[in-house]
């Protein structure tokens, strides 16, 4: 039999038991996370509609449209108004299950868009947006403190500086964040309150914030986190991530990728050893010249600088 009042292409030959799916355009409200899911309450855009229906994205749906845009999908970014593709199930007692299929990336966008463009305003109104453009570049390399995700494979920023660190030329403090976890705006803020207390308690002359090859860094573009790195008074520098984030446009420099921040700390080093020459320079030069040009080195005896 078919049913008149299904859903067009519940009933198509072949797709007996795939449940219905239909587009939807709802007010998401109450997201929370459901094991390995979320849990989402969805309500009428139109006020005069009163429906309400309780709908589950599971796990393995979430890792797609996070690889395939770009969005992490954690229970606080997932509110407002959405477009949603809906699988719809009757359970034996008559009770409606709804599982999202689908979701349209320009509603994160364009509200992404306008709150990224309200912080900014707000930061430019109370003058402080341009601070870190404004402070001089470094003209020393001795610590540095290096803000990089958790439980990753080395970068080639992390092996070059734990080089120069072997050879007593820098110290390098490393700081892992989950940047693409639950919590990661407060990580980065404990990150940066580190950062200020090294500057305070001694000396830091500069902090990079690698985030990795990930793609999820909405973070990056938080309010809060970008006002205590906009009076933080050391040059922060960074890598870009896989989306633009505010801290793209606000850090001291900002990068496209490794070499260029790994080519910006050598001309730092290479600047000392031009003013200068002490035996931790000529590590330095040893260190920054060709492969082939390098002499043998002790192995590491701590920073050779006070």
């Amino acid at each position: 039999m078919t049913d008149l009042n299904a859903l067009a292409g519940a009933n198509e030959p072949g797709r007996p038991h795939e449940p219905p799916s239909f587009w939807v355009r709802a007010r998401v409200e109450r997201p929370r996370r459901h094991q390995d899911g979320v849990l989402l309450e969805l309500r009428a855009v139109d006020p005069g509609r009163p429906g309400r229906l309780t709908a589950f994205m599971t796990g393995d749906f979430i890792r797609e449209v996070q690889t395939a845009t770009g969005i992490l999908l954690d229970p606080s970014t997932i509110f407002g108004e959405h477009q949603l593709k809906l699988t719809v199930t009757a359970e034996p007692r008559g009770d409606l299950s709804a599982q999202a299929a689908g979701l349209v990336r320009d509603t994160f966008l364009s509200d992404w868009a306008e709150q990224d463009a309200a912080i900014r305003d707000g930061l430019e109104a109370d003058c402080i947006w341009d601070r870190q453009h404004n402070l001089p570049a470094p003209n020393r390399l001795r610590r540095v403190f290096l803000i990089e995700p958790e439980d990753a494979a080395p970068s080639a920023i992390r092996e070059k500086l734990e080089r120069w660190w072997e050879h007593g030329i820098i110290e390098l403090i490393r700081h892992p964040v989950a940047f693409e976890e639950a919590g990661s705006v407060a990580a980065l803020e404990e990150a940066i309150g580190c950062a200020y207390d090294q500057y305070e308690w001694g000396t830091l002359d500069l902090v990079i914030i690698a985030p990795g090859t990930g793609f999820a860094f909405r973070a990056l573009s938080d309010e809060g986190l970008l006002r205590r790195i906009a009076v933080l008074p050391v040059p922060v520098v960074m890598r870009k991530a896989g989306a633009p984030t505010l801290l793209d446009t606000m850090a001291h420099r900002c990068f496209d990728g490794p070499d260029e921040i790994l080519a910006f700390l050598t001309g730092i080093l290479r600047e000392e050893v031009r003013v200068a020459n002490t035996p931790r320079l000529a590590a330095i030069a040893e260190m920054i010249e060709p492969a082939s040009a390098r002499r043998m080195t002790p192995a590491f005896h701590g920073p050779l600088f006070d």
